[in-house]
């Protein structure tokens, strides 16, 4: 075989190869980008938490929301699977009774900061740390977690749906406890809790709390 015509095929083989070499690489890592881990910060100005309280069974209600302090969420291959948040306590808010009304807005605020129930002197946080996600739908997951509020660290579970654009990741989620479970309850001496009985009776012992965590890529 003339030597320059061996010459130009094996160039034009070298190149071929080269070529597919490079696509695989290439392909690889388009792999690699779909299951990579992305670490996220909770935007604390935009995430809020909800609660909910009720009396009489349900026939009133009180609720307010509750700012973050600072949380991180991870997702591997777009799925969360790990993460924490820290409520800030001293800035429970009673929303439903108008800021008209101050007298009765500010005696159930501080009511609720009070030893009676949330104690924030002594505990100014309540947080939130995943354990375990589960995959639902592909906007879903099943949530298993550490809720700790007062002096009180349980395992909570529910699912969260998400929702994402070009900016950020927004998950929101709804679940209920039982208050008495975190001590959320009258923790005076046994004579003084015989005077509030309205705490421990007329209150009912589920709170509802709604969370919405948006969140933003490191590199935002």
């Amino acid at each position: 075989m003339n030597k320059a015509i061996f010459h130009t095929i094996f160039f034009i083989l070298i190149a071929g190869a080269s070529c597919v070499f490079a696509a695989g690489q290439s392909n690889g890592e388009q792999r690699t980008d779909s299951t990579e881990s992305i670490n996220l910060i909770v935007d604390t100005e935009q995430s809020v938490v909800k609660w909910r309280g009720t009396e009489m069974r349900g026939s009133d209600s009180h609720e307010g929301i509750l700012k973050l302090r600072e949380g991180h969420l991870e997702l591997d291959g777009g799925q969360l699977t790990s993460g924490y948040f820290i409520a800030d306590m001293h800035s429970i808010t009673v929303t439903d009774i108008p800021k008209s009304d101050p007298v009765p807005r500010r005696y159930l605020t501080e009511h609720l900061e009070s030893e009676d129930f949330f104690y924030v002197e002594k505990y100014p946080t309540a947080g939130f740390e995943i354990t375990q996600t589960q995959k639902l739908e592909a906007d879903r997951v099943r949530i298993t977690g550490n809720l700790s509020i007062r002096d009180v660290t349980r395992t909570v579970e529910f699912s969260a749906t998400k929702a994402s654009d070009e900016s950020n990741f927004r998950y929101t989620a709804s679940f209920t406890i039982d208050r008495f479970e975190y001590n959320i309850s009258y923790q005076g001496s046994y004579w003084k809790r015989i005077t509030s009985l309205i705490d421990n009776n007329f209150v009912d012992a589920e709170i509802s709390i709604s969370v919405e965590l948006v969140a933003l890529t490191m590199n935002n």
